[in-house]
């Protein structure tokens, strides 16, 4: 079982390595870990392809964070502890917010980012933040409803009820936190770094809109926009996503 050692956590992590210079680190989003993430992904071709749990999430120790900007120095720790040069970050959703974090740093390691069912600003209805902290089941619900298209099988949507289920309410209430005070909307021109945004037109709690602002304000950026997905446009549509990310990383590379 993969492990790195920040400090006093270990991050857990899925590593497709196939001896190449160049990598893809894949960051999931609020209260989830890598199974969020389709396993085809994982074999892209041309590239070592990593897949974290935060810390405190999933198989990795430790305690989440209150911020993006923390959770953004855990995975910048991560990449400099494995001697990662020629990196790809794509991160989903809150995932998306701790890449752009990260690409308004201009590390000198990052090569590209994609951002996946993300936006600028993550709000997150009040009632929502309320119902996870006084009825957590029913959270989950409304969670689940929002988070699939309406093809999804219902098979998926079950287990990633259930997989809610069993994570800690506060690490879910927390993550949804640091999406709520997350606004980079001004700062979006500075990022330098080349840019594929990908959303579902299905999605409904980052519609279409969102990534088209992203695509608009980042210089340069690309778009995909993928029929029939919702937010959780990897799982939902993996072969149309990693097309359209190999696409992308094919102009880059």
């Amino acid at each position: 079982m993969p492990l790195q050692t920040l400090d006093n956590e270990q991050l857990f992590f899925t590593v497709q390595d196939c001896d190449s210079p160049y990598a893809v680190v894949l960051v999931h989003g609020a209260g989830a870990d890598h199974s969020h993430w389709p396993v085809e992904l994982t074999g892209m071709p041309g590239y070592t392809v990593y897949c974290l749990d935060l810390p405190g999430h999933g198989r990795s120790t430790g305690h989440g964070r209150f911020s993006v900007a923390d959770y953004a120095g855990a995975v910048a720790a991560f990449v400099d502890k494995r001697g990662l040069s020629r990196v790809t970050l794509c991160g989903h959703s809150m995932g998306g917010a701790i890449v752009q974090a990260l690409a308004l740093d201009h590390p000198a390691w990052l090569d590209a980012i994609v951002l996946v069912g993300s936006g600028a600003r993550l709000k997150v209805m009040p009632a929502l933040l309320e119902q996870l902290a006084t009825d957590f089941p029913a959270a989950v619900d409304v969670l689940c409803q929002a988070l699939f298209g309406p093809a999804t099988p219902s098979a998926m949507i079950a287990a990633e009820r259930e997989r809610y289920l069993t994570t800690d309410w506060r690490l879910v209430r927390d993550d949804l936190l640091a999406c709520d005070a997350f606004d980079i909307t001004a700062r979006l021109s500075e990022i330098a770094t080349p840019t594929l945004v990908v959303t579902g037109d299905a999605d409904v709690m980052t519609p279409v809109k969102y990534g088209q602002f992203l695509k608009d304000s980042i210089p340069g950026a690309h778009m995909a926009v993928i029929a029939g997905a919702g937010h959780m446009v990897a799982r939902e549509k993996p072969v149309e996503f990693i097309s359209a990310v190999s696409a992308f990383l094919g102009t880059i590379h």
